[in-house]
């Protein structure tokens, strides 16, 4: 499982590397000789500082940027989710980094001078990416476990900036353009080969031929399970199988689906949102422009600085990795934890610009807004739309998300000369000031998935009125029953797992426990009668997800029947 992980996402290396290799290529002379000199200025007005203030070349410059998240958005929102309803994620995956390396060709050695080349290689290269970047969510929220799903997803951030870092220290070395602007058809063309010894996703083999070939669906899906997984699979099989022949009934959604229902539709926004949330980080505004950005920070060598700001990212990108699915962090705190980092840090940058500070301070203001950004950021926003969607909901899903998350790339890449040109601190004060809209947002909207099984974490939107509305149904219809209980919470919890039925309160007895004037008693009433509506008829729903009590008490098969003898009449 993690060598499949691992090898599908070098497509994530892909957008690393063109977002490393442009934001350094741009400064390089042999660019600007290139395409600048006799197009958009003379000697003087495409030189290292007079290109700066030329708008035309800048133009250009912009353009280049933009079109590759372009291209993105129309192949995660255009072409991925045919290739990978139609053909599987597998192939999407792989067809993804062939368009890529065939866009990078266009964009450097088959550009031949000519703008309108270079500019449909940058959009090519981005309809790659797209494709590849929108299966990979899909590919490894559905092959990983829950207990590591939000670490292996993190892989595809870890590659996004070790492709930054590799693309840094290769222009770095190197100033020629052309090789620069291959590098992530390289990897591209690394993700078609290994793409062959990659396994499908097992839950694509069985949705793709339950309708018609149910038996031979189930066994391609146990095949596929097995070259990723160690032991006895059939269980994790049976489950995947049953879940997928309860939404048989389910229509695949379009994206006019999405926003029909009330609880997928809030979903819905909440994954875009969340994406919008990444851009508005600001961190492809320094991606994207690192070598003129860090200029205009007054820091001399920008391109050395930007190889030492995505080494030190890699470092916030693996402790992130590490804590995703500890007992320590997850999903929500982390984003909480990184938006503190990014909010602040840039503020203070933007007021050391303005007032003179030592660059120093811009300095490590910096570093530690792009440690704080890979620490959660760069990672959760494409794990967590991944994760919060059924199969019939998933793949338009996804694809609105990630197309979103393009759109919103490209926007932040199209804004950020003006804003610079605007003012350079006060555009890091901009971009702080959204951090900390960010903050808000994740402390109101999102749920902790960390380990919930992804057949069960729509229902952790569900809004908390219906939730009542129905366990106050089920209180009503509850059998009347004898409940031993005291006003103590932990005789509540005693009764209910079966170990309390000696130490019973006659007058709790006698009244059946349930009056109303006592909160605690009142609490009782509501989640035992809940299990015996379900218990009592026969159904052997899981109780896991009974609040106010945690999961454990009533798991037990034993513990089920104990409570039907002793409550139910």
């Amino acid at each position: 499982m993690y060598l499949a992980v691992a090898l599908a996402m070098v497509g994530a290396a892909t957008f690393g590397l063109d977002q490393g290799n442009f934001g350094n290529v741009q400064a390089f002379e042999s660019f600007r000789a290139e395409w600048c000199v006799g197009r958009y200025g003379d000697a003087e007005s495409c030189s290292e500082l007079g290109s700066l203030q030329n708008d035309r070349w800048q133009d250009f410059v912009t353009w280049g940027a933009s079109l590759i998240t372009f291209g993105a958005a129309a192949g995660a929102v255009l072409l991925g989710p045919f290739v990978t309803h139609q053909l599987g994620r597998k192939p999407c995956i792989q067809m993804g980094g062939a368009v890529c390396f065939m866009g990078c060709l266009m964009a450097s050695y088959l550009s031949f001078h000519n703008v309108a080349e270079f500019f449909l290689g940058r959009f090519i290269t981005g309809l790659g990416v797209g494709l590849s970047c929108f299966a990979l969510p899909l590919y490894n929220a559905e092959i990983s476990t829950p207990q590591i799903r939000g670490a292996t997803g993190s892989i595809f951030q870890l590659n996004v900036v070790i492709g930054c870092f590799v693309s840094c220290l290769v222009t770095l070395l190197d100033d020629d353009w052309y090789f620069g602007m291959v590098l992530p058809g390289l990897a591209g063309a690394l993700l078609v080969l290994g793409g062959f010894f990659l396994p499908e996703s097992p839950r694509f083999l069985m949705e793709k031929m339950v309708h018609q070939h149910p038996e031979e669906a189930f066994k391609c899906g146990l095949r596929s399970l097995k070259r990723i997984r160690s032991g006895d699979v059939k269980p994790e099989a049976d489950q995947i199988f049953e879940q997928i022949r309860a939404e048989m009934e389910t229509k695949h959604m379009g994206f006019r689906d999405l926003f029909r229902d009330p609880n997928l539709r809030k979903r819905v926004l909440i994954a875009c949102t969340l994406v919008i949330g990444q851009q508005a980080t600001g961190v492809n505004a320094f991606l994207g422009y690192a070598a003129t950005l860090f200029k205009e920070c007054g820091i001399e060598n920008p391109i050395l600085f930007d190889s030492i700001f995505n080494s030190i990212m890699i470092l916030g990108c693996i402790a992130g990795l590490l804590l995703v699915d500890s007992p320590y962090a997850g999903r929500r705190s982390q984003l909480l934890v990184a938006t503190a980092l990014m909010g602040p840090p840039l503020t203070i940058a933007g007021f050391a610009l303005r007032f003179g500070w030592p660059r120093i301070i811009t300095m490590a203001s910096v570093i530690i807004y792009g440690v704080g950004f890979q620490f959660a950021w760069g990672t959760i926003p494409w794990i967590y739309p991944a994760e919060i969607f059924s199969m019939s909901e998933k793949e338009s899903a996804v694809s609105c998300a990630v197309g979103v998350n393009y759109v919103a790339n490209a926007a932040v890449v199209y804004l950020t000369p003006g804003l610079m040109k605007w003012s350079t601190p006060g555009t890091l004060q901009i971009f702080g000031l959204l951090n900390i809209l960010n903050a808000l947002f994740v402390f109101l909207y999102i749920k902790e998935t960390k380990g919930v099984p992804l057949e069960d974490i729509p229902k952790l939107f569900r809004p908390r009125s219906a939730s009542t509305s129905v366990r106050l149904k089920a209180v009503k219809a509850a059998p009347v029953c004898v409940v031993p209980v005291k006003d103590t919470r932990e005789d509540v919890k005693r009764a209910v797992s079966g170990r309390g039925v000696d130490g019973r309160n006659k007058d709790a007895t006698r009244n059946k426990g349930l009056t109303s004037s006592n909160k605690k008693l009142v609490e009782t009433r509501k989640v035992v009668a809940w299990a015996h509506t379900l218990d009592c008829l026969g159904s052997m729903t899981s109780f896991h997800a009974l609040p106010p009590f945690p999961g454990g008490w009533l798991h037990s098969e034993t513990r089920k029947s104990w409570i039907q003898g002793r409550f139910c009449r």
